[in-house]
């Protein structure tokens, strides 16, 4: 078992105790607040067939307004589907939801005719049909749109779902597997909301610069809710579902988080962590020892970037409480997971170098100085005038026309064009890739369809002990780089190619997008 070494100046049970938090867990008397809603699992029926209605709802999230909303088989969100290795199914996607949509596999490796990328576009009224064929480790997947340029606004309108890759070999071990009771499913994701309850987002400079920037979390679509949980160890799996907001998670009483997964599939042993950073689009599973059957939060920590730790995340923040009162599980914690096959001590060189590019961040960044955000988070102390000044240009800053939204952020010095194809990459070939942002100092998620890769390096050093894995983010900031071992079993034709992109979905909605093909 790996473990990392404690950072106590932000143990998360040592914030919590100093905010004020600590006193909010540990009563298991009855409460008005949502309990944690549990997405319903979806398998294929009889004749293999999977289907799913995008459409639209609306729901109560904040004060009792109602909010209209998009989801999928449900008004909110979607469900949780379960495939499995060896297996292939059909899938069929409606979509009544009044605009153009696509639903992308996120982390399937599987062709790109079937990838469900920007170009196989469902219109309003029509279905898309597919066939998935799985043939990849047990996993914890997601699926959501990939429709360019509105991504993001579908996305936060509800568009998401989780996919549940099992295999016989995690089968096999004794980790907690009961849905909803000891095997929890967690989807964090931020909102703002207009006064009259509507989901706030607007593409203006803000946006475009920073991602999306919320004031409200919510986890499966509740703000703050409880689970009531089996007593013993307790297996989340964790999505960060949001658009653009990094999450540093940690546990209210400072109790140990045991990574057990990353994005593609099992690690090789559990990695005893007091914080998980966990960026947009990536996914951990994690367990938690619950045994003493004490009550707990999962909290968020502030993070590094400036505007994400506007209120409420400029401290402590508690997610979801964690009730372990039920009958006691028999899921346990092994000190092996997974044979992961090691990295070659010979790697080929590199072919493929990825630039992350942003054409008007200097613009986003003197607005937010002249309105003393960056003076503010160095000086430790939130002031409620900066605040005011800095959400003002979050909320009122005018739109961006569309043909200049497009053309702000890159890859490779040009903004994404689904007219053109950026570069191929050779099939059932190991490749190395370079990922970096030159001078830029933003964070940057990439993810790269078609594939679940190994982080060889990042900024020169190794992967931490969770990211060494299987992966389909690759995470880079702070004028970053990171080194990547992929390999591409299945075709992609310029007709349906494959994408690398930024997974803060307001830069990949404004240019930071590459397509490329695979034979």
């Amino acid at each position: 078992m790996v473990q990392i070494s404690r950072r106590t100046v932000l143990l998360a049970g040592a914030a919590c105790a100093a905010a004020g938090l600590a006193p909010r867990v540990g009563h298991a008397q009855a409460s008005t607040r949502p309990s944690l809603p549990i997405p319903p699992e979806l398998r294929a029926d009889a004749a293999g067939t999977i289907k799913l209605d995008a459409r639209t709802g609306t729901m109560r999230f904040l004060d009792g307004r109602e909010t209209a909303t998009y989801g999928i088989n449900g008004p909110y969100l979607g469900p949780a589907l379960r495939l499995r290795r060896g297996e292939t199914v059909n899938v069929q996607v409606t979509n009544n939801v009044p605009e153009n949509i696509t639903i992308h596999w996120h982390g399937l490796i599987i062709p790109g005719s079937a990838d469900g990328g920007p170009h196989q576009v469902i219109a309003p009224g029509k279905w898309w049909q597919t066939k998935l064929s799985i043939d990849q480790p047990a996993a914890t997947l997601w699926f959501h749109p990939h429709y360019y340029p509105s991504t993001a606004r579908e996305v936060i309108m509800g568009l998401a779902g989780l996919l549940i890759v099992e295999d016989e070999e995690a089968g096999r071990l004794p980790l907690p597997s009961r849905w909803g009771i000891d095997d929890i499913p967690l989807i964090i994701q931020d909102r703002r909301f207009t006064p009259d309850g509507q989901f706030f987002e607007r593409m203006n400079v803000m946006a475009v610069a920073n991602g999306y920037v919320g004031d409200v979390a919510l986890v499966n679509g509740a703000s703050y809710p409880e689970a009531r949980t089996a007593r013993g160890w307790i297996r989340l799996r964790i999505l960060n579902g949001s658009n653009a907001r990094s999450y540093r998670l940690g546990a209210s009483d400072n109790r140990s988080l045991y990574a057990i997964a990353s994005d593609g599939g099992l690690l090789a042993s559990p990695v005893e962590l007091k914080e998980l950073l966990i960026h947009p689009g990536e996914r951990f599973e994690v367990m938690v020892d619950a045994r003493n059957g004490g009550a707990f939060d999962l909290v968020t920590l502030p993070v590094a970037e400036p505007v994400m730790r506007l209120p409420p995340f400029d401290g402590p923040l508690p997610l979801v409480t964690f009730r372990p009162d039920g009958a006691e599980g028999g899921g346990q914690l092994p000190s092996s997971l997974a044979v992961l096959p090691s990295l070659p001590q010979q790697l080929p060189p590199v072919s493929r170098e990825l630039v992350m590019n942003m054409f008007r961040d200097m613009q986003g960044m003197m607005m937010l100085e002249h309105a003393g955000l960056p003076a503010m988070v160095k000086s430790g102390k939130t002031d409620p005038a900066v605040v005011a000044r800095v959400v003002d240009l979050i909320v009122n800053g005018p739109a961006l026309p569309e043909a200049e939204q497009l053309s702000t952020n890159g890859v490779n010095g040009k903004p994404f064009s689904l007219g053109r194809i950026d570069f191929s990459a050779a099939r059932n070939q190991d490749l190395r890739w370079r990922i970096s942002e030159g001078t830029d100092m933003m964070l940057h998620p990439v993810h790269i369809h078609g594939c679940q890769f190994r982080i060889i390096s990042s900024d020169g050093k190794p992967p931490t002990p969770e990211r060494a894995g299987w992966k389909d983010v690759a995470p880079i900031s702070s004028g970053g780089v990171s080194e990547i071992l992929v390999r591409f079993p299945h075709v992609a034709t310029a007709d349906d190619p494959y994408m690398a992109h930024c997974h803060i979905l307001e830069h990949e909605d404004s240019g930071m997008m590459a397509q490329f093909t695979v034979s």
